[in-house]
């Protein structure tokens, strides 16, 4: 919990930048009335990421820093919450505000900055804007996800001028040259160049802005003035000037149109319950022939790192039982001491049970590890039973034996363990929250497994050694 929030504004198009302003002002003031606000930083009319910046009256954003987690009672996510809860009440009128925190800075699991990502491909911008509102409204309400929005809701107003070629060429004008005219019109000419110092400045001639704010106004462009024989040709007599709305940006995926259904996780359920409720409702979503629907974001993250995590989980498993079966030279104890690494799972689940925390990236962390520190026990436990057996005891006497010279050691390792991980465990300092579900896998499922050592290896090395002896 770093307390960085990000509010992303976006206002109906034609909204002037002064009125922007205004309302992003009334946003801040509502910000601060909220409290635990270190800083905010506004940026009012577009946005910049690098380099590029994009002029856009109608979009804003505030990046809000709340002072440390140590210092305030409310979390970013009950700030998040008490915050929409009064810029409700305020009801500001056209502003569409969402708001999240923002993640672990440097830090990124995907290429979208949202939790979810539902993503269409196909050809057609209206086809993919129709579907993408539908994606919306079908997903709006789910419990767990706020901020619902598709990629395709940022439009922005622009001239479509339709040249009748019949008509140019009646004028003897051709495309070319009528789109020359155009850019010369609206764009300007460079004709010099402006020194200052050191500096050199282009002097660009166009027509004032004002004279083109309108299809109206456009259609009276002068292209060609009298020349023999011709009368003047003004645009409205070769073109059709009509105001058009297009996507402000259009995005694309390995070089494929698509259109983002994105939105925002709450702490209220964990991402893999809520995406199955999504994934619920869309199941049956029709597509048209050529547009298929698939899930990008945290989801397409969090389904390669549990892939990378089994396979991590497998190879430890392999290599611990590897190394042992070469240092005993024999597959019957290796295989009595892995046998105590599926009952400790058992302990990691009670423990998240008991703490309410969901199977996250870090306990699967937290279980890889265990597999090298579980079988510590069952291996001081069972080479000693071994070492008992060779000065002529029986199975029963050597375990009897082994368990009692071996439970101060095994206690002294795993309780030594557990304390050291327990500030962890707590949620102790600030940052503790991205470990402390692999603490607490480690914690519980360690505690678990000193009494697996304890009574379940010796039960089973009884077991499979009298199978052994009889066998023998």
């Amino acid at each position: 919990d770093e307390g960085r929030i990000s509010i992303n504004i976006l206002t109906d198009s034609g909204l002037s930048l002064d009125a922007m302003d205004e309302s992003i002002i009334r946003i801040e003031k509502l910000a601060r009335k909220v409290g635990n606000v270190e800083s905010i930083y506004a940026l009012v009319g577009g946005r910049v990421f690098g380099r590029t910046e994009r002029e856009t009256p109608n979009r804003s954003a505030l990046t809000v820093q709340l002072v440390p987690r140590s210092d305030r009672n409310l979390s970013s996510e009950e700030w998040v919450k008490k915050f929409n809860q009064a810029l409700a009440k305020e009801q500001i009128a056209g502003i569409k505000a969402r708001v999240r925190t923002r993640g672990i800075r440097g830090l990124r699991t995907s290429t979208s900055e949202d939790d979810l990502s539902v993503r269409i491909q196909g050809p057609d911008l209206n086809t993919l804007a129709q579907l993408g509102e539908a994606v919306v409204e079908r997903i709006k309400g789910t419990e767990g996800l706020r901020n619902v929005k598709h990629s395709a809701e940022d439009v922005r107003q622009e001239f479509a001028i339709n040249i009748d070629r019949e008509r140019a060429a009646e004028l003897d004008i051709d495309v070319y040259t009528i789109g020359r005219a155009l850019s010369i019109a609206l764009d300007g000419l460079v004709v010099s160049d402006f020194v200052d110092g050191d500096r050199s400045y282009d002097i660009r001639i166009r027509l004032p802005q004002t004279d083109i704010q309108s299809p109206l106004a456009l259609g009276g462009l002068l292209l060609f003035g009298e020349r023999e024989g011709q009368k003047a040709v003004y645009l409205n007599d070769v073109a059709k000037i009509e105001l058009a709305s297009v996507p402000a940006n259009i995005m694309r995926e390995n070089q494929r149109r698509i259109i983002e259904v994105s939105a925002s996780l709450t702490d209220e359920r964990s991402l893999g319950a809520t995406i199955a409720d999504v994934k619920e409702k869309l199941a049956d979503l029709h597509l048209p022939p050529g547009y298929y629907l698939y899930y990008g974001g945290t989801d397409e993250a969090l389904k390669r790192g549990q892939t990378l995590t089994s396979v991590l989980l497998g190879l430890a498993l392999f290599l611990v039982f590897v190394v042992m079966s070469v240092q005993y030279e024999s597959l019957r104890n290796p295989t009595i001491i892995l046998l105590c690494i599926p009952f400790t799972i058992i302990g990691v689940a009670f423990g998240l049970l008991l703490t309410g925390l969901p199977l996250s990236m870090p306990v699967w962390l937290g279980m890889i590890m265990l597999v090298g520190i579980v079988v510590n026990n069952a291996i001081v436990l069972v080479e000693y039973i071994e070492l008992m057996r060779e000065r002529g005891m029986t199975i029963f006497e050597a375990i009897l034996e082994a368990g009692r010279l071996r439970l101060r050691p095994i206690l002294m390792t795993t309780l030594t363990t557990v304390i050291g991980m327990m500030p962890l465990a707590l949620g102790l300092g600030e940052g503790a929250e991205m470990l402390q579900p692999l603490a607490i896998a480690i914690v519980s499922g360690l505690t678990f497994s000193m009494f697996v050592s304890l009574l379940l290896v010796p039960a089973m090395y009884s077991l499979i050694s009298g199978r052994f002896q009889k066998s023998g």
